[in-house]
């Protein structure tokens, strides 16, 4: 918490390992800080304890990769602690690879019946060039109508259970501190940010944001480029 009380939360799609050291170089620590991670499937302190998770069990990762190797989509899911798992394609696609690196943790070839019978998953990717997922999006939102489905940045496709989004996590966090939530600033950038921007007091577009989020938000702020951040947190919080 800063000296004027402002807590700072930082909510990604990335899992733990991939936000935890942003977070301390912000000064986030300790287990009355918090990261909302996965998408919001995740709320954790940040001594690693977890006390929010939504996942996807094994029967849904069955039936996701049947689906998958039907359609041939390349795809990759993250289980609780951040591991990537695929299964025996021919080859594994780039942005599978990524987001393995990217997450810091393994990258697993398994098939569903390799894996316990309460395997979780905290989100399914389908993976793919942006006019590629621009092909299918509607697609598979057809198919997987009964879940979250949201493009979550360059190549990602994501599928999460219905009521996980950074938004439903965002207000769980709030409640539990018993945050008003019209005392929220959130700022983003994509469409899995919309949720996030609707639910709080204050929901802040960058300046390089989708249009969808520019048109949910209160305030456009600069861009990544031109501290963007900064320049909202100045304006709305330190003012």
């Amino acid at each position: 918490m800063s000296a004027n009380g402002t807590k700072v939360v930082l909510c990604s799609g990335r899992p733990h390992k991939a936000m935890y050291d942003y977070a301390r170089s912000l000064g986030i620590k300790g287990n009355d800080n918090y990261m909302i991670t996965n998408g919001g499937a995740i709320i954790e302190n940040m001594n690693g304890e977890i006390f929010y998770q939504k996942t996807l069990g094994n029967d849904f990762y069955r039936e996701f990769v049947s689906f998958v190797k039907e359609h041939v989509f390349p795809y990759c899911v993250l289980d609780i602690q951040g591991n990537t798992y695929t299964s025996g394609f021919e080859f594994i696609d780039n942005y599978t690879i990524a987001m393995a690196y990217e997450n810091g943790r393994g990258l697993y070839i398994k098939e569903p019946e390799d894996l316990a019978a309460d395997f979780k998953i905290t989100k399914a990717v389908i993976n793919g060039n942006e006019q590629r997922l621009d092909e299918i999006t509607d697609f598979i939102s057809r198919q997987f109508s009964n879940y979250f489905v949201v493009r979550t940045g360059v190549g990602y496709l994501e599928i999460f259970p219905k009521n996980v989004n950074k938004g439903e996590a965002v207000k769980y966090l709030a409640q539990q501190l018993e945050i008003r939530l019209e005392d929220v600033l959130a700022i983003g950038d994509r469409d899995n940010d919309i949720s996030m921007l609707e639910t709080a007091g204050t929901g802040i577009a960058m300046g390089n944001a989708q249009a969808g989020v520019k048109a949910v938000s209160d305030y456009i702020t600069t861009d990544n480029n031109h501290d963007g951040v900064g320049n909202a947190i100045e304006k709305f919080v330190i003012e």
